[in-house]
């Protein structure tokens, strides 16, 4: 039932996010076509500032595409059982998950917030002297700001970031709260739905889901749209047309000529739009099997299972490790490469330490949380054999 393909994904997508928050805090005018307002265009003539902001050479650093990947991942692989196995077994399952989701998720969540109060209270992050110094003024040198207590800290380490989608100690995690929420939705609608009625239920959900969310009513969407990539199966032509399709609209850029022609949508920022549908196609793709030696391969398989871990991590890392090398050497295209590559060091090590010790234990005191609520049906049979027997 497990999909290699989707975690192999999934960690390229954890590192994308990694790269990308790397060029935003040091090299921001890098993003000044997908993000205008946060961060300063270039200053003078730079060929090679062009050639690296192009919209093709940014997927290799586009966060927002990969976190939309993220949520098309959690839509398929949180109803793998409603597709492949048994009606009452799939429907213990999806219970089983739903129980799980809180303990699965936020386990991790709590331990990160943790880590991030301790350095932000012995003043180990070292971004306020960094954004200066690269221009990310509005992006770097706006988070940690002072007056940050333990109070705000255990409040997003219990429900504040997986709930309500604060982030005042691990920026990322506002994801965390479309990713949880999603998933309660998307359970519980394969759990409620009848059995043999998908779209009409779903269309009458989508504009509850645009009522209540707005704006962001995209990300739920592209969880609801992942779940409908089961029963998609592309010969290599679709998948090789869908990849170019995903890698073009996820790499949308403002203020290029190549977009132009595209409508804006009226109810969603036009990037998340477009990111969105790219990242259907480009996940439509994979699951059909494009890419499969890459992304089953030993490297990226570790990446995978590594991927919440990183997300997690690589912010605190780059705020307190990154930014004080930054601020300590030369600016210089050398000495931010080295930096680049010490960083990813650091943050792939310590993933790999904080999936062993957090994120592992966390799995399994989730599943048997999930278990314990939510027994199957054999389990149910035997207790109750149990039971009536002298």
């Amino acid at each position: 039932m497990k999909n290699r393909s989707a975690d192999g994904l999934r960690g390229l997508a954890a590192l994308n996010v990694a790269i990308t928050h790397f060029v935003a805090a040091f090299l921001p005018w890098l993003l000044y076509y997908n993000y205008g307002v946060l961060f300063p265009r270039f200053e003078g003539e730079s060929a090679w500032a062009e050639v690296f902001s192009a919209p093709l050479l940014t997927l290799f650093y586009n966060g927002h595409f990969a976190v939309l990947i993220f949520f098309v991942l959690s839509g398929y692989v949180l109803t793998l059982p409603y597709f492949e196995q048994p009606a009452a077994a799939a429907a213990t399952a999806l219970r089983r998950r739903l129980w799980a989701r809180y303990l699965r998720l936020n386990v991790p969540i709590a331990a990160a917030v943790a880590l991030s109060w301790l350095a932000y209270r012995y003043g180990l992050y070292q971004h306020a002297a960094a954004a200066p110094l690269s221009g990310s003024l509005k992006w770097l040198g706006s988070v940690y700001p002072p007056g940050l207590d333990g109070m705000l800290a255990l409040k997003e380490a219990l429900f504040g970031s997986i709930v309500l989608g604060q982030a005042a100690f691990v920026p990322p995690l506002w994801t965390l709260k479309v990713e949880f929420i999603g998933s309660l939705y998307i359970l519980l609608f394969y759990l409620a739905k009848p059995a043999r009625f998908t779209w009409l239920p779903l269309a009458l959900v989508l504009p509850l889901l645009y009522a209540v969310h707005r704006d962001q009513s995209i990300y739920y969407y592209a969880i609801f749209a992942g779940s409908m990539l089961h029963g998609v199966r592309l010969g290599r032509p679709a998948q090789a047309a869908l990849l170019l399709l995903g890698l073009y609209l996820g790499a949308y850029q403002h203020f290029r000529a190549m977009y132009g022609f595209l409508p804006a949508p009226q109810l969603w920022d036009v990037k998340s739009a477009y990111n969105t549908l790219g990242a259907v196609c480009l996940c439509a793709a994979v699951l059909s099997g494009l890419g499969r030696g890459l992304l089953e391969s030993a490297a990226v398989q570790f990446l995978g299972r590594v991927s919440f871990s990183l997300y997690l991590l690589h912010f605190m890392i780059l705020c307190a490790f990154s930014a004080a090398i930054y601020v300590r050497f030369p600016r210089e295209p050398l000495y931010v490469g080295a930096g680049f590559v010490a960083y990813l060091a650091v943050c792939l090590g310590a993933a790999a330490l904080f999936e062993r010790w957090v994120d592992r234990p966390a799995i399994r005191l989730s599943r048997r949380f999930g278990a314990l609520v939510c027994p199957g049906a054999a389990a149910r049979a035997e207790t109750l054999t149990r039971r009536q027997a002298p």
